[in-house]
């Protein structure tokens, strides 16, 4: 126990460029998939972790109660990735690949492929944290948004592209994607929660870098509900607007202490005002309607 609170001490949690001898590889603990690039940093199902080194040769790459032991002879020999969670529990995991073994294959029709995809899905674009349908969704990516094209391979019959939308990475199916022009543009949403009553749906907002705002599309049953939720500071300001494709659509705005910023109001009365609190904003979009409504959510922070 001692060794250990020595190590952790020791521990620097740097820049990816400082990273340089992290190995590139992938690997599998349990359910979530792990992979780590040349820059250094590590994802767990498509997220970006902590990264904390304690050597050239041990890594430690943490989010929340999980913690990803990295250690290797040099250069990716002799890798051994294991993991430690809530509740004791602890394994090692299964390496998938190492060094160029871990990196998709290039997309058919060229070495390179194009630099960006464009998402071309009717609504809404699933991203899985491995090249399979039954992979853990990582993110939701609305129509429309513009990704980096990481590399392409064939796996179960069909053709899958690693993207990334500037904060995480994961698969998609190549049908649902053609070419774009960049930089990416768009928000990612990804699912934070959905509950046991089906019809109330909550999804964490995230900005592309350099951008403060995003449209998608979103279609909502008849009596259900979305949640957007963003994060944003007292003193920033908020533009919110639901331009929807039908009758019975409305929204409010809750505060990050669940009071009231807006209440709740027609879909077509767009909102612009001041915020007074710090944390997380809730932008809830509901269908009162007798019919599924699809519509676009337009947000901007400044």
């Amino acid at each position: 126990m001692y060794i250990r609170k020595l190590l952790m001490a020791s521990a620097l949690v740097l820049p990816t460029a400082a990273l340089a001898e992290m190995p590139v590889f992938s690997a599998q603990c349990l359910s979530n998939y792990v992979d780590a690039d040349s820059t250094g940093t590590v994802r767990i199902n498509g997220a970006p972790m902590d990264v904390a080194r304690f050597n050239e040769k041990y890594y430690e790459a943490r989010m929340e109660s999980l913690t990803i032991s990295i250690s290797h002879e040099g250069g990716g020999r002799d890798l051994i990735v294991s993991f430690t969670g809530s509740g004791g529990a602890n394994g090692v995991c299964t390496i998938l690949g190492v060094g160029s073994a871990a990196a998709p294959a290039a997309p058919e029709g060229g070495a390179d492929g194009p630099d960006h995809f464009t998402v071309s899905a009717d609504s809404r674009l699933k991203v899985h944290s491995q090249p399979s349908t039954s992979a853990p969704t990582v993110a939701v990516l609305p129509r429309g948004m513009v990704v980096e094209n990481l590399g392409c391979r064939e796996a179960e019959g069909r053709s899958w592209c690693h993207i990334a939308d500037g904060d995480a990475s994961g698969w998609a199916a190549a049908e649902f994607l053609t070419e774009g022009t960049g930089p990416i543009r768009s928000a990612r949403a990804t699912p934070v929660h959905a509950g046991q009553d089906a019809s109330h749906t909550t999804e964490r907002v995230r900005f592309a870098r350099g951008t403060t705002g995003t449209e998608f599309t979103d279609t909502l049953n008849v009596g259900a509900s979305h949640r957007f939720v963003l994060g944003a500071s007292n003193g920033q300001f908020l533009y919110a607007r639901i331009a929807a494709n039908g009758p019975g659509l409305s929204y409010r705005i809750l505060n990050p202490n669940h009071t009231a910023l807006l209440d709740e109001v027609r879909a077509d009365m767009e909102y612009r005002g001041q915020l007074w609190q710090s944390g997380d904003h809730v932008i809830e979009v509901f269908n009162r309607g007798g019919s599924s409504q699809t519509y676009n959510v337009i947000i901007g922070i400044e």
